[in-house]
C-alpha cells in the first residue's frame, strides 16, 4: 500500500491536473469521440478521484468523519470555484451548473466508495 506522502503527492498532482484542464483552452481535443454527456462523466471522475486521493493522503488506516466531510466540502467548493473561474477568466470555456452537479456527485460517490472499502477492510 502506498504511504501518506505518496498519496499527498498524487493528490496535489491531481488537483493541478484538474485546475489546468478546467481552465486551459483545449480546442478540439476529445471532440472526435461522440459520447453523450462525456464532459459530465469527466467531471464526475475528476472529483471522485479528488476525494479519494485527498482522503488517502490524510489517513491510510481509518476514515475520520470530520476530515472526510471537510475534504468533501473542499471538493465541492473547489468545483464551484473552477466553474466561476471559467465564467470570469477564460474566453473559450464556460460555466455550467450541470458541471457543478457532476463534480459534487463525483465527490460524494468517491467518499461513499472510500467508506465502503475502508469499512470492509476493518471488518
Amino acid at each position: 500500500m502506498l504511504n501518506k506522502k505518496t498519496f499527498f503527492f498524487i493528490a496535489i498532482t491531481w488537483t493541478a491536473i484538474i485546475t489546468y484542464l478546467s481552465l486551459a483552452s483545449l480546442g478540439t481535443i476529445g471532440n472526435t469521440i461522440k459520447i453523450p454527456y462525456k464532459d459530465k462523466m469527466v467531471h464526475f471522475v475528476f472529483y471522485f478521484l479528488f476525494v479519494i486521493f485527498w482522503n488517502l493522503s490524510q489517513n491510510n488506516k481509518l476514515i475520520h468523519k470530520k476530515t472526510t466531510i471537510i475534504i468533501l466540502l473542499i471538493a465541492i467548493f473547489y468545483g464551484i470555484i473552477m466553474e466561476f473561474f471559467q465564467y470570469n477568466f477564460t474566453i473559450s470555456r464556460h460555466a455550467d451548473v450541470y458541471d457543478v452537479l457532476a463534480n459534487s456527485f463525483g465527490a460524494i460517490m468517491g467518499l461513499i466508495i472510500l467508506m465502503v472499502f475502508k469499512n470492509k477492510k476493518t471488518n
